[in-house]
């Protein structure tokens, strides 16, 4: 923790409280949460929206984005956009990506280095053709990563220097990139 981000595990409004922290490993190793909710209260609906990547120029990686998915802008400020997934069959666009400058924004190393800038997250995008949407990325603007941390899946950085993921569907999970 760092003293610009003080956080007390004790209090009951903390997101690492009491209420969220990991119970015991079952017999299979995966630990599971103490508890759905703070102690006496009802949890109120909490719909995750929309991920946030810092960046230095919120427009140039916003239309890298667009490039790339097909996504379209929802909403656009002076250092800030947000794009949108189309709507799929139930109405719903998903989950959506905004991009925020940052005039004192560095970009993460991966694999991770001590010392260096490190990675907090990444996003994972699921292909059809992991040779094809490799490519299409790549002339999108992104650059693969020298390191590649599983066959059935490619490491990229975006403009910015954020890592995000390609993998094949069906070619076993994926999902979990951290592999490598």
């Amino acid at each position: 923790m760092s003293p610009e981000n003080p956080v007390d595990p004790s209090s009951p409004g903390d997101p690492v409280g009491p209420a969220h922290q990991m119970g015991p490993a079952s017999p299979d190793g995966v630990s599971a949460p103490v508890s759905s909710s703070a102690p006496g209260t009802a949890r109120p609906r909490i719909a995750l929206s929309t991920v946030v990547l810092e960046c230095s120029d919120a427009h140039e990686l916003a239309a890298f984005y667009v490039r790339l998915l097909g996504w379209k802008v929802e909403r656009q400020e002076l250092d800030w956009v947000k794009l949108r997934a189309p709507a799929r069959g139930d109405g719903s666009g998903g989950t959506g990506i905004a991009l925020q400058s940052d005039d004192t924004y560095v970009p993460p190393v991966w694999p991770g280095v001590p010392g260096a800038q490190q990675l907090m997250a990444h996003l994972d995008f699921e292909v059809a053709d992991l040779a094809a949407a490799t490519a299409y990325a790549v002339a999108s603007g992104a650059a693969l990563a020298t390191h590649q941390a599983a066959d059935d899946t490619r490491v990229l950085f975006d403009p910015a220097g954020h890592p995000f993921c390609l993998w094949a569907a069906g070619a076993g999970d994926g999902a979990d990139t951290g592999r490598g």
